[in-house]
């Protein structure tokens, strides 16, 4: 029992140290910076890419099984955020989602502001090597 509180415990830390990725959603670059500073999770700013297609803050684990990014738009606010994850920590990920966030289908989830006003997808992709966690805002 203990065993499982704590594989519950590091689930939730992974997703929750990346700052409940919504609410970095819209921040500008020194907004995020000072946000995951604040925020003293377990990732290091790593680099900034800003080239004329694309523009992203990349931010790791120590271990590197996880990477955080913050997709940058045009208007230098942050459009989406995506945690790249090892498959290590799939299982326990997809039941921190399950048990935070409303399912939809196809390893998707929905998250609501408290007030409705805003709703934000998280969406689960695997890929070859790791899985990823895709965090946008819906516009309503």
């Amino acid at each position: 029992m203990k065993k499982f509180f704590l594989t519950l415990l590091f689930a939730a830390s992974a997703f929750i140290s990346a700052g409940q990725q919504t609410q970095y959603i819209g921040m500008n670059v020194e907004e995020i910076q000072s946000s995951m500073e604040q925020a003293q999770s377990d990732f290091f700013f790593s680099k900034e890419v800003k080239t004329g297609k694309h523009h992203f803050l990349k931010y790791e684990n120590v271990d590197q099984t996880k990477t955080l990014l913050f997709i940058m738009a045009d208007d230098g606010r942050c459009q989406y955020t995506k945690l790249m994850c090892d498959y290590s920590m799939l299982k326990e990920m997809q039941d921190f989602l399950n048990n935070q966030y409303q399912y939809q289908k196809n390893f998707s989830w929905r998250d609501y502001t408290p007030d409705s006003s805003r709703e934000y997808l998280i969406e689960l992709r695997k890929q070859e090597w790791f899985f990823t966690i895709k965090t946008s805002r819906v516009k309503k």
